[in-house]
């Protein structure tokens, strides 16, 4: 094999470990098929087959495997993973394994062309969208098309979070502090 080609070959190879996924350990116990979403004042507390995402805040008894902090004025979205902390800026993308279960995180526009975050968990399951910045009432027939796929939005709303299903046709809008968690199941995709 030639130096060039084995250039290319050592480049190919880095270029693939920069992109695969970064895998975390299973947890112990048994992984439930669905999942919840709870509202904690601005935050967010996100349970998926064994994940558990704490978003803008959001406080647990449990030790999260990932804290999401929404965009502001001057910063893009951060993802904090144990002790590191990274920025997603616009149209990136974190992908993460964690026993079986495949999360991807993006950075998309979002209404007000603020950074919104899209949560991609397994293949094709369920999708949450969480803009940063307040969305109008009148506007939130818009997030389906905005975020095709989307199965439901976490809007910041009087200083707190809630949800919002897309796709059903209706903007009912509740969470708000609710002490039973929203609760959903994998969604089959067309």
């Amino acid at each position: 094999m030639g130096k060039t080609a084995m250039a290319v070959l050592v480049w190919w190879v880095c270029l693939a470990a920069q992109a695969a996924p970064l895998r975390l350990p299973a947890g112990k116990g048994p992984v439930a098929h669905g999942g919840t979403v709870t509202a904690v004042a601005q935050g967010a507390l996100i349970r998926y087959r064994g994940w558990l995402l704490a978003v803008d805040g959001a406080m647990s008894e449990e030790r999260p495997d990932l804290l999401l902090t929404s965009a502001d004025a001057r910063h893009a979205p951060q993802l904090q993973l144990g002790s590191t902390q990274r920025p997603l800026p616009l149209w990136s993308a974190f992908e993460l394994i964690k026993g079986s279960v495949f999360l991807r995180i993006t950075a998309l526009p979002g209404p007000d062309d603020t950074p919104a975050l899209l949560l991609d968990f397994g293949d094709a399951d369920y999708r949450i969208v969480i803009p940063a910045a307040r969305i109008a009432r009148p506007a939130y027939r818009l997030l389906a098309q905005r975020f095709p796929g989307a199965d439901l939005a976490l809007l910041r709303q009087d200083g707190r979070r809630v949800m919002l299903p897309l796709g059903s046709g209706r903007a009912q809008v509740f969470g708000e502090e609710q002490a039973v968690p929203y609760r959903f199941a994998k969604v089959k995709k067309r």
